[in-house]
């Protein structure tokens, strides 16, 4: 099987081609940014459904993924804001170089310029995939990637997937509200939210999170992450970022409902 498209379309194609005869051969050709830098590469397959996101699904290797940046020609500003939405976690927590560079770059990205579109794919694959080949079925390690999707998967699901919210804008979304926890817990410094606020406010990203400056809609969200997927018991498994570059270990960070909404509170301080 072939799958070409974007994220939904290789993750649902994938599925298929997993389960049809127990396993068939996959091929993905992902035509947009966000399924270049995350959703064609780790091998995840999946569904969507009314009780969470990514619930239904197995974990299957493609064959061959053939990724080109012509496709990317015809996306629109709001589907590059959600392919640099994960380029953008993939520099918070594994590579602070990656980072600066996208604090000089991440323009160009949005211009479409060849050279650092490429750069900043290839640079997001070898990230995702150094955390993917060291634990493959997502049982510790590789839930790093999930920084910042605790959020933005509730954000997606609150919304019933709709299409006024893309997948990278809740994570944008998430990101800053899991760096405020953070920063609550007293993992990271101010300085690394500031750091993060910066680029937001360089790439006109913060609309993205200006309806959580409200505590009472960050609160709204908490139903939600109780059927993430990382969870194995009543608690939050929080991925949580210790500065630029480095996030906590994975299963470090649960968290019980009544722990979350206090900490939300505290937000405002910050």
């Amino acid at each position: 099987m072939i799958g070409i498209g974007g994220g939904i379309t290789g993750d649902v194609s994938a599925f298929a081609a997993s389960i049809f005869k127990r396993g068939i051969n996959f091929i993905s050709i992902p035509t947009t940014l966000l399924a270049q830098v995350d959703a064609a590469i780790g091998g995840k397959t999946g569904v969507n459904t009314k009780q969470g996101k990514n619930l239904i699904g197995t974990f299957s290797q493609p064959r061959l993924v053939i990724s080109d940046t012509s496709f990317l020609k015809s996306l629109s500003k709001k589907e590059m804001v959600c392919g640099y939405a994960e380029i953008l976690k993939h520099a918070l927590i594994k590579d602070n170089k990656f980072f600066n560079w996208l604090k000089l770059n991440s323009k160009h990205i949005f211009l479409k310029n060849q050279k650092k579109l490429i750069y900043a794919i290839k640079k997001s694959c070898e990230i995702k995939l150094f955390f993917v080949n060291k634990d493959v079925n997502e049982k510790n390690l590789r839930m790093t990637l999930n920084f910042g999707h605790t959020f933005a998967h509730a954000i997606e699901v609150k919304n019933n997937y709709s299409k006024n919210v893309t997948h990278g804008e809740a994570v944008l979304s998430g990101m800053m509200i899991e760096t405020k926890l953070s920063l609550v817990k007293k993992i990271c410094t101010l300085k690394t939210l500031k750091d993060l606020e910066k680029i937001y406010n360089q790439n006109n990203l913060f609309y993205t999170f200006e309806k959580y400056l409200n505590i009472k809609n960050i609160k709204k969200l908490v139903p939600y992450v109780k059927n993430d997927k990382k969870n194995d018991d009543e608690k939050i498994n929080f991925i949580l970022i210790r500065k630029i570059g480095k996030t906590a270990p994975p299963n470090k960070n649960k968290i019980t409902i009544i722990q979350l909404k206090k900490y939300i509170s505290n937000f405002n301080k910050y």
